[in-house]
């Protein structure tokens, strides 16, 4: 299968690298790391966080995410932490990563399984807000983790301009709550 199996912003450098590298918003383009398996941007929360989780676990050699950069609006550096962290908890058929401060933290459109996996099998090492391309690459080249035995496949579908508005009962919720609060 070819791999990355999902759309993105982002390069390959060595499939064969046990490491994948998220700038979150930070622009990679410049950086000359070396030693990873893919390198790329995340700015969303949900289906930023599952194209990444989705890479990841198609390349069996990838045990270890570096998440970097500058955070994006839409928090999606602080939602991959606090996924690794906590989890996802599941209320009324909507999987919400837990701790996360962002206002549609959802990973609804890949199958529970494969967060599962993710949370199981991948080493998630937080420098979020690090920019610094010397620390970086020593988190790439010191990355350790036990390998994975094979590629989860996991199929995700296409997002598109539209695609936020499954959520938009939740947002008016959120907000309301918010403005309540005030």
């Amino acid at each position: 299968m070819e791999w990355p199996v999902t759309s993105g912003d982002y390069v390959i450098g060595n499939v064969n690298s046990s490491v994948a590298v998220v700038t979150l918003a930070s622009d990679y383009r410049n950086w000359e790391l070396k030693n990873y398996a893919i390198c790329g941007t995340c700015f969303s929360e949900n289906f930023g966080v599952e194209k990444v989780i989705v890479n990841v676990l198609a390349n069996p050699n990838i045990s270890c995410l570096i998440v970097c950069g500058e955070d994006s609006a839409h928090l999606s550096g602080q939602s991959l932490i606090a996924l690794a962290e906590g989890g996802v908890s599941t209320m009324a058929g909507s999987r919400k990563i837990v701790g996360s401060h962002a206002s549609l933290p959802y990973l609804n459109e890949i199958p529970m399984t494969a967060i599962s996996r993710f949370l199981r099998e991948i080493k998630v090492i937080d420098m979020v807000g690090n920019t610094d391309l010397a620390a970086i690459q020593k988190a790439i080249d010191s990355c350790t983790a036990p390998a994975r035995s094979e590629a989860h496949i996991v199929s995700m579908p296409e997002v598109d301009e539209n695609a936020w508005k499954k959520y938009e009962k939740l947002v008016k919720q959120n907000v309301m709550s918010k403005l309540k609060k005030v």
